[in-house]
């Protein structure tokens, strides 16, 4: 077996705490459907613009989430597949009333 880089193991660490966090799973949550602006992400997670915008930002500095401007609003999304996949499969663990298994998965 292949040993694992240790450097590897502590990016994975750090790339979960990022999101181990309630507010910022929800967010991830909300962006499996696409991309969405600020006041819909407020709107949303019940949250104040600047809690949202310390942990918006935390995330796109980690890379998990990446942000575009159209006219005044900012959009925000997923910024990798393999954290779209990632949120999925929480999302099918913890929440599968609202996520049912993708076909082939039972």
């Amino acid at each position: 077996m292949q040993s694992i880089p240790e450097a590897n193991i502590q990016d994975a660490a750090q790339g979960l705490r990022a999101i181990a966090h309630e507010l910022r799973l929800a967010v991830l949550c909300h962006l499996l459907d696409g991309p969405m602006c600020v006041n819909e992400l407020i709107e949303a997670t019940g949250t104040s613009q600047s809690n949202l915008s310390q942990h918006l930002s935390k995330m796109r500095l980690m890379g998990i989430i990446t942000n575009e401007k159209r006219g005044q609003q900012v959009y925000y999304r997923i910024a990798k597949p393999e954290f779209l996949n990632l949120v999925h499969a929480l999302q099918t663990i913890y929440c599968p009333e609202i996520c049912p298994p993708v076909s082939g998965e039972e």
